[in-house]
């Protein structure tokens, strides 16, 4: 099929904005070579479990054809035309699209497992790659051309037809299949696409089932803008491919994912950072522009928050073009207000004040992404987050192991939940919380069940949002329970009797003196360093953070414990 965009990148304001760093990055490209992708640095995951070298030279890679594809698209001189197609030799040049870490077998794979594997990054680039053989037709050399033809054909497509690939049910399916399906499209493979299309559709459907009903991306705002952004990148092809009569768009369940960015964002460029997600974020222009176009309940971000060219250091290409050709200047900005969502099935729940926010969560800890985290909060004021959600550790290698729950980010013991007899919450789909009732102002959860602790009949934690802060609640009862109740942060706290004082708040024990006074013990504070991930998007975190873990400890109790608690502004 023919590419939907024209041949010139659409000439405004906007897109002035988001040439200026491409135009400088242009101009010092042409006096660097393009480097290579050793040996080296691809086999050091396997010896030593980093990642980093090699994958940003990789990333590099696809810096500087986003940058050169931008040129040529907006300017006539043959340099960079030249530049182009230099950075898409070198990629068809690369032993593999996939990264290191995603190939089975790891070191020991046969050759074609290293070469041929199907992973998220080998079919962004095959999708990048077409793209820019569809924009630019005869404008490229014929060897380039060809061989971009053929390198896509031969990496991707056919594992694809001949091996009957699929994906996990989370942004897998998307990201891979919707890529695969766009690369048939945009090469003209359209037979193939026909004979491939049941399947194709069927993956897109795995990714809407790794979201409940409700609309809710468990993995994360980032996750959100990936996974729906590729769905949602193909979804449009095969509609102007299908002259409307393949349309996911209509789906109702599309129509609620859709609005989920507006929601989870707590202020400004500030997300929630529950499960593997950033504590902010700029966001692509284009998809949400193209949302907001779609379903009118949709509205969109700030453009001051928007991401230009390394604000996106994976520089997907697929985002980064639709950047400019998805922008609409009619396109007015969603503003601060208090409001209130809350996704039932996902149990997430967000309050949202004029000077500050609040969000929590129960589920269960078998999510996509999963942390330990059911019955956490966080307490956003201003840029400043008083109660925190470490977000995402840095990716290292046992992270997505049976090793996973030893990181501080992903472990209950780096989030502000209960600490039962000693015992931290435990993975798996059976610990679980209950969603018991939620209003405008107020959320109550029941988390025993997030506890594999023998004697612990109920423990149900309620949030009241207050005009200053936040209200919690939690009612314990069962045989012998020691609670410790655990709040997390990253900003240096200061024990003041029975209160802590964290930046501009106070979190005081406010236990009433005729339920359980004597079984309140002492207030410790702890910390712990950790390192969150820095190299998706920028973030408001330095390479090594410091999280506080302060404990309220409570002694053992056969009684009902009604344990209270104010987090307030001073």
């Amino acid at each position: 099929m023919k590419h939907p965009f024209v041949s010139k990148i659409p000439s405004n304001a906007h897109s002035e904005k988001l040439l200026k760093p491409i135009r400088a990055a242009a101009k010092t490209y042409l006096d660097t070579p393009v480097e290579s992708l050793p040996y080296t640095q691809y086999v050091s995951y396997y010896k030593t479990g980093n990642r980093t070298a090699y994958e940003a030279i990789y990333t590099e890679h696809r810096r500087r054809l986003n940058v050169f594809t931008a040129m040529v698209l907006s300017a006539e001189e043959e340099k960079w035309l030249l530049g182009l197609e230099d950075i898409l030799w070198a990629i068809c040049d690369e032993f593999t699209w996939a990264l290191p870490a995603h190939v089975r077998g790891r070191e020991q794979a046969d050759m074609d497992e290293h070469m041929l594997t199907v992973d998220l990054f080998a079919a962004e680039t095959a999708f990048a790659l077409s793209e820019v053989y569809a924009l630019l037709g005869e404008r490229l050399a014929p060897l380039v051309r060809e061989r971009v033809y053929r390198e896509i054909k031969r990496r991707i497509i056919a594992p694809y037809m001949e091996q009957n690939l699929s994906w996990p049910k989370n942004n897998w399916s998307a990201v891979c299949a919707g890529s695969v399906g766009s690369a048939m499209l945009l090469l003209g493979l359209e037979d193939t696409f026909e004979r491939a299309k049941e399947r194709l559709l069927r993956s897109m459907q795995d990714f809407l089932e790794s979201y409940h009903d409700d609309g809710c991306c468990m993995e994360g705002v980032l996750y959100w803008g990936y996974g729906f952004g590729y769905f949602c990148f193909f979804a449009a092809l095969v509609r102007e491919y299908s002259h409307g009569t393949v349309d996911l768009f209509k789906d109702e369940k599309v129509r609620r994912i859709a609005s989920f960015r507006q929601k989870a964002f707590l202020h400004d460029d500030l997300i929630v950072p529950f499960a593997d997600a950033p504590h902010n974020l700029n966001c692509h222009i284009g998809l949400n522009h193209f949302l907001a176009r779609e379903y009118t309940e949709v509205t969109a971000p700030d453009e001051r928050y928007e991401a230009i060219l390394d604000d996106d250091t994976r520089y997907r290409f697929a985002d980064f073009l639709r950047d400019f050709y998805w922008y609409d200047e009619t396109q007015k900005p969603q503003q601060d207000k208090a409001e209130t969502a809350c996704w039932e099935e996902a149990q997430w729940y967000i309050r949202k004040e004029k000077g500050f926010a609040f969000a929590c969560k129960g589920g269960d800890n078998d999510e996509p992404h999963n942390h330990n985290d059911i019955g956490g909060f966080v307490l956003l004021d201003g840029r400043a987050f008083i109660i925190d959600d470490l977000g995402w550790s840095e990716y290292l290698y046992g992270y997505f192991t049976d090793r996973r729950y030893e990181f501080l980010c992903t472990s209950s013991r780096g989030h502000s939940v209960p600490i039962v007899n000693g015992t931290y919450q435990q993975p798996g789909k059976q610990y679980a919380a209950k969603l018991l009732e939620h209003d405008e102002k107020s959320c109550t959860l029941e988390l025993s069940g997030a506890y594999d602790v023998g004697g612990l009949s109920a423990l149900k934690r309620s949030f009241t949002v207050e005009k200053d802060g936040v209200t919690l609640t939690d009612t314990v009862s069962g045989e012998d329970i020691q609670i410790t109740e655990r709040f997390v942060t990253r900003i240096e706290p200061v024990i003041e009797g029975n209160a802590v004082r964290i930046g501009q708040y106070r979190l005081i024990c406010d236990t009433k003196a005729d339920i359980s006074t004597d079984i309140f013990v002492d207030i410790s504070v702890s910390s712990e360093q950790f390192e969150p991930r820095l190299n998706i998007c920028k973030m408001e975190m330095r390479p090594v953070e410091t999280a506080y873990l302060i404990d309220f400890r409570f002694s053992a109790t056969s009684r009902v414990q009604q344990l209270r608690f104010t987090i307030q502004q001073v």
